[in-house]
């Protein structure tokens, strides 16, 4: 057996198997000794950067996932598996379709999420926005076998530069392999720091797949090391697809909103899921509701879920009855693409049965023209015909003199599908879309849904945050001109709010309620508040906070709505939170509901607590 190395780049030694040599090697591997790849080659290799201190490499796997090094994350002094699934301990961004790092091209984002595998020195790195203008790789489905040749890829330490600007790619020939590494040797040169998490690729009939992961390496020849061997360690894939298919399918994102779904006279909670990537490389989204069972609500119930091609990304929810039937439906506004015409929107809508929801219909959709990325999504009875429709706050742009253009269009429920979209409202003076908030509530007690709009007002002259509530009262036909219902006058800060709408006060006229980020205090708890908008019939009370929270209760965590779910004739408010993640990746949700006391909010209660599946 090789001497122990002189020096090591991490403080932990491992060996591994005789099957590969029993080679002693120096943990984690650090940049590929090869030749700088040529522009928009391996577009899927990320270059990682940890809290400032570190850099790692990885590969794209899914729009949302890359897949590297679990000792890329492990703390000095650890072991370099597993590492704490979660959110990483340090701020992670990755740079991906970037060959040459002094471009422009490619994105940054940040690592949001670990899930770690115990057996081996490996990690899924979920990102905070999918990745969808890179081809992530393909995975390998067998194992390298000695003899083959591997092509290494990095961003990483060469021969010549500490840190490298581009990314380097060299051939390397397996040796052995055992259940979960493969050796590779190379003889003049071999895998660095900042490769570790890299990809080890193989070339096919023109096709690339990734085969295995730099996991550990001597570091001969690398920038600033004396060593001589060559010899290096991957992290086998090719027995593990199922369990990263898993990961990539875990429940991740999701919408939420309220309605009696089952017409029993309790308001049900509904979310829409992101399930990531089927095997195939399709989109697949869920649809779970939780039903209320008076004293309380059921563990969630999947209604409908999609085997691939439906994305959740490409999808903002609304709820209503739009048949009229009584009992409440879930609406998808789509993003279909482009057509010769401009861009297409579609609108689909999951039927309520009173017990499950049938399949995804298209209800209404446009040859072109009408922009999705444009769109925000609310919905209501707004010509109180005892069917609910849709509406969309939509971005006009800018006109010629500055001024900013929003429209309102209404989708009317017509017992099957959805009318055509009328423009019900546009804007004379400017209006801002991207200051704008949208919700729907009856505000005047008439029988017809209006719009409430809670708008960033910029900040005073003496520099303080400053935000409006404008409401849009239907007519049944129209939308009049907003009114301007309050204005802060002191700091309230429109970034800081989430907006829902409900009848808190049981008088018959719908109110307007925000939950509201205060920030984290000194201990690091998160503190979140509620604050109610009443209505009088005619304009909307300044907020009342009607709810402070004493532990923790994280705003960013929680998506919001609103539902009678007691029964009581009063709104209540309702929390679909984020409560952490499981060792296996799985994220862990909680319902709480705020129940309305008339004048206030009772504390929340929390009716579940798991894992959606």
């Amino acid at each position: 057996m090789p001497s122990r190395p002189s020096r090591r780049v991490r403080t932990t030694l491992l060996a591994i198997a005789a099957a590969t040599g029993a080679l002693t090697l120096t943990a984690p591997a650090a940049a590929v000794i090869g030749d700088a790849v040529p522009a928009n080659t391996y577009l899927f290799t990320a270059k990682l950067d940890i809290g400032g201190k570190r850099a790692c490499s990885g590969s794209l796997i899914d729009a949302q996932w890359i897949l590297t090094s679990s000792s890329c994350f492990a703390a000095d002094g650890q072991p370099a598996f597993p590492v704490p699934a979660g959110a990483p301990a340090e701020k992670t961004t990755a740079t991906i379709g970037r060959t040459d790092l002094t471009g422009t091209t490619g994105k940054v984002v940040e690592i949001t999420e670990l899930v770690p595998r115990a057996d081996r020195d490996l990690v899924m790195a979920k990102l905070a926005t999918p990745v969808t203008d890179v081809a992530p790789v393909v995975l390998a489905t067998t194992a390298p076998s000695a003899g083959e040749s591997l092509q290494a890829a990095g961003y990483g330490r060469t021969k010549d530069s500490w840190v490298p600007d581009r990314l380097h790619a060299g051939a390397f020939t397996v040796t052995g392999a055992d259940a979960t590494t493969v050796a590779v040797d190379r003889a003049d040169g071999t895998i660095c720091q900042g490769d570790a998490g890299g990809p080890a690729l193989r070339e096919k009939d023109g096709k690339v797949e990734l085969a295995a992961v730099h996991s550990r390496s001597w570091g001969a020849g690398c920038f600033g090391s004396d060593e001589t061997r060559g010899n290096a360690v991957e992290t086998r894939l090719d027995d593990i697809i199922p369990w990263i298919l898993q990961v990539r399918a875990l429940p991740q994102e999701y919408q939420v909103t309220s309605g009696d779904f089952n017409a029993d006279g309790r308001e049900d909670v509904a979310a829409f899921y992101d399930n990531g990537t089927s095997i195939n490389g399709t989109n697949k989204s869920s649809l779970f509701a939780f039903y209320n069972n008076n004293t309380g609500f059921d563990a969630p119930k999947k209604v409908w879920s999609a085997p691939g091609g439906f994305t959740y990304a490409f999808s903002k929810l609304a709820s209503g009855d739009f048949n009229g039937d009584g009992k409440d439906d879930v609406a998808v506004f789509y993003e279909g693409g482009s057509s010769d015409t401009g861009q297409v929107s579609s609108l689909y809508t999951f039927t309520s049965t009173g017990s499950a929801f049938s399949s995804p219909r298209k209800t209404w959709t446009t040859p072109g023209g009408f922009t999705w990325s444009a769109s925000k999504v609310t919905s209501g009875d707004y010509n109180k015909d005892g069917k609910d429709d849709i509406a969309v706050l939509y971005n006009g742009g800018t006109a010629a003199d500055g001024k900013f253009i929003s429209s309102l269009y209404t989708f009317n429920g017509n017992s099957t599908d959805f009318d055509n979209p009328r423009k019900t409202w546009t804007s004379s003076g400017s209006f801002n879309w991207n200051a704008s908030k949208v919700t729907s509530g009856d505000y005047s007690g008439d029988g017809r849904d209006d719009i409430g709009v809670l708008y960033n007002a910029g900040t005073s002259a003496d520099g303080v945050l400053t935000t409006s509530l404008f409401t849009f009262a239907s007519n049944g036909s129209t939308f009049d001109n907003p009114r301007k219902t309050w204005t802060s006058t002191g700091a309230f800060n429109w970034n800081a709010t989430k907006v829902t709408s409900g009848d808190y006060s049981g008088d018959n006229k719908d109110d307007v309620a925000v939950l509201y980020d205060r920030g984290t205090a000194p201990d690091g708890t998160h503190r979140s508040a509620v604050f109610t908008f009443t209505s009088d019939g005619t304009d909307l009370a300044a907020p009342r906070e009607v709810w402070t929270s004493t532990g923790s209760f994280n705003w960013a965590a929680s998506g919001l709505t609103s539902g009678d779910y007691d029964e009581d004739g009063k709104e209540d408010i309702g929390v679909l939170y984020r409560a952490g993640t499981a060792a296996d990746g799985r994220r862990i949700d909680s319902l709480f509901t705020f129940t309305s006391t008339g004048t206030g909010l009772r504390a929340p209660v929390r009716h579940w607590n798991g894992s959606v599946v």
